[in-house]
């Protein structure tokens, strides 16, 4: 899962842009937009509301077309291990400029009549102006810039921290795979990201793998999640 950050101010275009890369893109693709403003999602008197207030910490509403999941305000970086439990290729994050800047992830910034130039950094990977612009080009930059979410581990197995990393990748001087976590094993020890060089990466990946594929039920899997309750363990 890679991610890229779509910015600017009001009527800027975000929205449209993110739509139109929606349309045109055969990836799997999550969006994640931030309201500037409170939007009342579950209204006072609705059950979903009731059960919330009566302590479900978190609450799922299914109708025969969507599923929705209430619960409580999610810092970007909680909301993305989320969703890094879906079956996702990019996530386009619309505002989040501040987060976005903390957690070091790629971004267009959108111009209107140059309000917003304040924005350009560093990780910026395109500037559009004024809703002008080639959506085939768009794509190009998210596929080549989106970097995987690192959280700011700073590993340096890649031989940058991740901010002069994700600088690199903007500037054509590194590859998003160059990070230690694009290597196909993630380890996570209490919520906090282990980094493995990719020799450890190889060899235990390639034994969970072997190991999961001798299972009854299992054929050619894509993906694999091990969790470990190390208090159970005797």
């Amino acid at each position: 899962m890679r991610v890229i950050g779509v910015i600017g101010y009001k009527d800027s275009g975000k929205t449209t842009l993110i739509e139109e890369i929606l349309k045109h893109s055969d990836k799997k693709i999550a969006v994640i937009k931030h309201a500037g403003e409170d939007v009342e999602v579950d209204r006072e008197g609705t059950d979903t509301y009731r059960l919330s207030n009566a302590g479900a910490k978190v609450t799922v509403l299914a109708t025969d077309s969507k599923t929705v999941f209430f619960t409580d305000r999610m810092d970007l970086e909680n909301i993305l291990a989320e969703l890094s439990d879906y079956d996702i290729d990019f996530v386009i994050i619309e505002g989040f400029k501040e987060a976005l800047k903390r957690l070091n992830i790629p971004k267009i910034v959108m111009l209107k009549n140059k309000d917003g130039s304040d924005l350009i950094d560093d990780h910026t990977a395109m500037v559009i102006e004024d809703y002008n612009y080639n959506i085939d080009e768009v794509l190009k930059i998210i596929y080549e810039k989106a970097t995987v979410p690192t959280m700011n581990l700073n590993c340096k197995h890649c031989g940058y921290n991740c901010k002069t990393f994700v600088k690199a990748v903007v500037k054509g001087e590194a590859k998003w795979d160059d990070c230690v976590l694009a290597k196909g094993i993630k380890i996570i020890v209490d919520g906090k990201i282990i980094p493995a060089v990719p020799f450890v990466s190889k060899i235990v990946g390639n034994t969970i793998k072997a190991m999961v594929e001798s299972l009854k039920g299992v054929d050619n899997p894509k993906t694999i999640k091990v969790v470990i309750d190390v208090s159970k363990i005797k």
